[in-house]
């Protein structure tokens, strides 16, 4: 009895160490971002991430600064609601989570390595193999990391109504 004890709680153990990357269709998540640079200033940023495949993505930032994210994977609109403004982006360069996690190897335990749009990323998952934390250089050379709790990933995606930024009428707006 404690060989076969000890047998099932290897295998379990084994399991849980390789958790396979889980692409969802859509999730949803608080998130904490720390960016760092090269001279080790770092700031903390808190907020909730909302996603669809292939690239629709809302990051609510609610410290320190009241903000969102839009990005319909062609634009982003950002909504600075501490500063009472709109502006609005064409992406030179699309990211698609779910490509990064399509391209993602395996490299210990529960950290995956992918390359993609140039860069490289972390990817740690849990024992379920939903993403909790990503970490990247990003295009000033800052590192990012991003640690994601209360992860919930969907089985359809968000309306695309609910991805959208709401923009206040009074806010100025730059860009088109």
């Amino acid at each position: 009895m404690k060989l076969r004890g000890v047998l099932l709680w290897s295998a379990a153990a084994v399991v849980l160490s390789s958790a396979e990357i889980r692409i969802p269709t859509a999730f949803s998540a608080d998130f904490l971002q720390k960016v760092s640079n090269e001279k080790k200033k770092t700031i903390l940023y808190r907020g909730k991430v909302m996603m669809s495949t292939p690239s629709s993505l809302k990051w609510i930032y609610r410290k320190p600064t009241d903000k969102e994210v839009c990005s319909d994977g062609k634009r982003v609109v950002v909504v600075d609601h501490d500063l009472e403004q709109a502006s609005f982006y064409r992406m030179e360069k699309k990211f698609d989570l779910a490509a990064v996690l399509r391209k993602a190897r395996h490299y210990k335990e529960n950290l995956y390595v992918a390359e993609y749009g140039g860069k490289n990323y972390t990817i740690a998952v849990d024992s379920k193999g939903r993403i909790e934390q990503i970490a990247y250089r990003d295009d000033l050379d800052n590192v990012v990391n991003i640690r994601f709790t209360h992860v919930r990933y969907l089985s359809k995606p968000f309306d695309a109504a609910q991805l959208r930024c709401k923009i206040p009428k009074d806010y100025d707006r730059i860009g088109g």
